[in-house]
């Protein structure tokens, strides 16, 4: 049996009528860019968000690039984040010609650790982004809590926790600022690039807004040098008709995560889920010290693995410069040494979660 890690093709025809009607609908209008769906994207995402305010980008990196712009982070300034992340993180806070400085994090969860924060903080830092690894939240109070009464904002990145929960509220309702990504690959995908910033603070908001659309104040009037990181009508229509879908689609990804649980824990750890957290399991990371060889025995089997992230963002040849050297971040580099995403997605049929099982189960056999 050929277990994909996630199946785009099945969740479409899942939803076939609904997104052909959709798409066909901006088709036929020819509203391509600042549409009636992209106005009814944020406000959708707003509202089950918990926020007041949303802004469509173009992507999940382009927003946090507006975010760290709006807030004016800029030359000179230090900004921390986790070193065990997607690139995008940290390319943000590079491109706005700032300096990300990387914190470890905790071992058993792979979210950042506020005391590696409170250690890193200066001068010169700005804000901290927090990141929802694999769709569970940071501990976002502890984040705050560490950084006081400094001038410092905590920007949070949920390119992987769409709807997940923290301490029961919805992320995206509680930080000052947060970044998500809709990769077609995330629990909400689109059918190409796509992001959004969601915020309460309406004078943030409308600084995102006017930055993501060329700085314009009117169609020719433009107040600031902005970007143009817009989200197109074609990806907010994909979005409006798969987030009703949504917390279903979590819930299933749960009930496979659980299931492989009760059956794999005796052979590998499972990244832990923290006890204010519901997450949404974008991913699930199992742990070994024999994963080159379990890799190898599941790609004979037809079962696809993937590995999130390899090298720590402290190693990586792009920041060489930073001066970052192997056992800086010691936690960081243990663990991208032995995990391992196992597939889950919603469509995956109990079948195939038990062939998985029973692939792994066979290699510690």
């Amino acid at each position: 049996m050929k277990i994909p890690f996630v199946d785009l093709k099945a969740n479409y025809l899942s939803i076939k009528d609904e997104i052909d009607t959709a798409i066909s609908s901006v088709i036929s209008s020819s509203a391509f860019v600042k549409g009636k769906e992209l106005e009814q994207f944020e406000k959708n995402w707003a509202e089950m968000c918990g926020a007041g305010f949303c802004v469509g980008t173009s992507n999940g990196t382009a927003s946090l690039e507006l975010i760290l712009r709006s807030l004016g982070v800029g030359a000179g300034d230090e900004v921390i984040c986790p070193s065990h992340t997607f690139i995008a993180t940290a390319e943000a806070i590079v491109n706005c010609g700032a300096k990300p400085v990387f914190a470890d994090c905790h071992e058993s969860s792979a979210l950042i650790d506020a005391n590696e924060v409170r250690k890193a903080i200066t001068e010169r830092t700005k804000a901290v982004i927090i990141v929802d690894l694999y769709g569970q939240p940071a501990d976002h109070d502890a984040v705050v809590e560490a950084v006081g009464n400094k001038n410092i904002t905590v920007i949070q990145d949920a390119a992987q926790s769409h709807l997940a929960e923290y301490k029961k509220k919805t992320v995206g309702s509680y930080a000052k600022v947060t970044s998500f990504s809709f990769y077609p690959g995330k629990n909400l995908g689109a059918y190409g690039d796509a992001g959004a910033a969601v915020t309460n603070d309406e004078e943030l908001y409308k600084k995102i807004k006017m930055l993501s659309d060329h700085g314009r104040i009117t169609k020719y009037e433009h107040l600031i040098a902005g970007t143009n990181a817009r989200m197109d009508n074609l990806q907010a229509s994909v979005l409006n008709v798969k987030m009703k879908h949504l917390a279903d689609w979590n819930d299933k990804r749960r009930k496979i995560v659980r299931k492989y649980k009760n059956a794999l824990e005796d052979r590998v750890l499972f990244i832990d889920e923290e006890t204010y957290a519901k997450p949404v399991y974008h991913l699930c990371v199992i742990r070994t010290p024999y994963r080159k060889d379990l890799i190898k025995f599941l790609e004979e089997h037809e079962v696809s693995t993937g590995i999130h992230y390899p090298i720590p963002l402290h190693l990586q040849p792009a920041f060489k410069e930073l001066g970052y050297n192997s056992g800086d971040l010691p936690r960081s580099e243990k663990i991208s040494e032995e995990i391992l995403s196992i597939p889950v997605f919603p469509e995956m049929t109990d079948e195939q979660t038990d062939f998985v099982i029973a692939q792994i189960k066979e290699y510690f056999r």
